[in-house]
């Protein structure tokens, strides 16, 4: 049975002519213009619509805008005005695509061919049918790594004993965050979330504790901090590795004794505040490095919660894909329904640097770029080069062939070993300098010196 395709032209020749060129694959019905357009699309069901940019004294985009909104139907514009802002205005009205004046036959089918395609409007062999969507506060995943971090969550949840979320970037340690925090008793209660990263020094101090009056230029008014706003409640640090030294004194007696002062002020104040911290840093080396006290460490430490990586759990990998697909579907008004095999041994397979948040973006460009109702190869592009994630198989193969028990450990060591070796030689031995580059301190420089037996001359 042929697709319908609905042209939309005051040109009654253009109209003629393309009846002719598409009626042997498709059932081709014209309309001049909007009312006759408007009745035909109301009696019936069209594959695809080809509607003129200007048509007469009525705007082909104005058109375009109401048919997207009423009828959920694939949209080509075709314009003799190729300006960039015809273009963009097009596709931002919901236009999949464009074609110019005069309008060449090849360039019409295959651009019609993107979005009628009966092979692939059923989910065939080749693909996987995109199961129905996950509740949108879900965290998803079904590899054991994340089934035992929702049984943490869970008991944690009842407690108000402090959490450390850790993990690389990306992997949602903000959504464990908040999971915790609804399931808690204190889910009624305030819930303050602050980034320690994004704030510059002079400012975050204020901001978490609050200010009086005439506490600086500019303090016109007292001020409550983030966690007097969270007394009774939960306060969510994210990026706690870069909090500055200098505050986490303030920081630990808010944890200990549960006191906050102001700035500017003589007198302190009691707050009941559950603490939830989370970052991607390695917090132990930080202490080693004298840049992140061990006994607030400690006191933020009692429980923690590590998120493994998305290249550690590739199980999880399709259900997210699908999660996705669903979110940004119904987002831009797309009918995605399923997914072709070779995509999900591709996503499965990609190393995943960014983690989840890498891909939901990629997940996001394939929906947008989308054709029809399947995500396709050509719809998915990765931030990293195919060259990227051959050269880190490579790498990693190397890895387990010259270190095969005790790996990580033996790894790192000698990437320490090489790179410590290497920055002395840069800097011609002076060991402040190499410190510095290696982000270390100097202390700690020394203490691997005697470890790998590497002799300088010391200055």
């Amino acid at each position: 049975m042929k697709a319908n395709i609905l042209i939309i032209d005051d040109d009654k020749a253009l109209c003629y002519s393309l009846t002719r060129v598409l009626s042997i694959d498709y059932n081709v019905i014209t309309a001049n213009n909007s009312s006759e357009a408007f009745e035909l699309l109301e009696k019936n069901n069209f594959s695809m619509i080809l509607i003129d940019y200007k048509l007469g004294e009525e705007n082909g985009i104005d058109i375009l805008k109401k048919i997207k909104s009423d009828y959920n139907i694939p949209a080509v514009m075709m314009t003799a005005y190729g300006t960039n802002s015809t273009l963009i205005d097009a596709i931002k009205s919901g236009a999949e695509d464009f074609i110019f004046k005069p309008v060449e036959a090849h360039d019409l089918k295959n651009i019609i061919s993107k979005y009628i395609n009966p092979s692939i409007n059923i989910c065939d062999k080749r693909s996987t049918k995109i199961p129905a969507s996950f509740v949108e506060e879900a965290f998803i995943g079904i590899s054991k790594p994340i089934k035992d971090l929702l049984k943490l969550v869970a008991n944690v949840s009842t407690t108000d004993s402090p959490v450390l979320i850790t993990g690389e970037s990306g992997t949602g340690k903000e959504l464990v965050a908040n999971l915790i925090q609804s399931n808690s008793q204190r889910s009624s209660r305030p819930y303050v979330v602050i980034n320690c990263a994004a704030i510059p020094f002079e400012l975050l101090e204020s901001e978490l504790f609050g200010y009086e009056k005439g506490a600086f230029s500019g303090a016109f008014k007292s001020k409550p901090g983030k966690f007097e706003m969270a007394d009774t409640g939960t306060i969510f640090l994210d990026e706690i590795g870069d909090l500055p030294y200098k505050l986490q004194s303030k920081l630990l007696r808010v944890l200990q004794d549960g006191i906050v002062e102001k700035l500017g002020s003589v007198a302190s104040k009691k707050v009941d505040v559950r603490i939830i911290a989370a970052t991607n840093r390695d917090l132990n080396s930080l202490v080693s490095d004298n840049k992140f006290r061990l006994d607030l460490f400690y006191r933020l430490n009692v429980i923690n919660i590590h998120i493994p990586p998305l290249r550690e759990r590739k199980e999880d990998i399709s259900h997210l894909s699908y999660f996705f697909i669903n979110k940004y579907s119904k987002e831009f008004k797309k009918n995605i329904t399923c997914i072709e095999n070779s995509v999900l041994e591709k996503l499965e397979n990609y190393s995943w640097a960014g983690n989840v948040r890498e891909l939901q973006n990629v997940i996001k460009k394939a929906v947008i770029l989308a054709k029809n109702n399947c995500i396709s190869d050509e719809s998915i592009h990765f931030l990293n080069s195919d060259k990227k994630s051959e050269f880190r198989e490579d790498i990693v193969d190397w890895i387990f062939k010259n270190f095969p028990s005790e790996t990580y450990t033996k790894f790192n060591e000698y990437i320490e070993e090489e790179l410590i070796k290497k920055s002395l030689e840069i800097h011609q031995n002076n060991r402040s300098r190499t410190a510095e580059q290696l982000g270390i301190s100097r202390v700690t420089l020394n203490d691997k010196l005697k470890k790998y037996n590497i002799v300088n001359d010391t200055h």
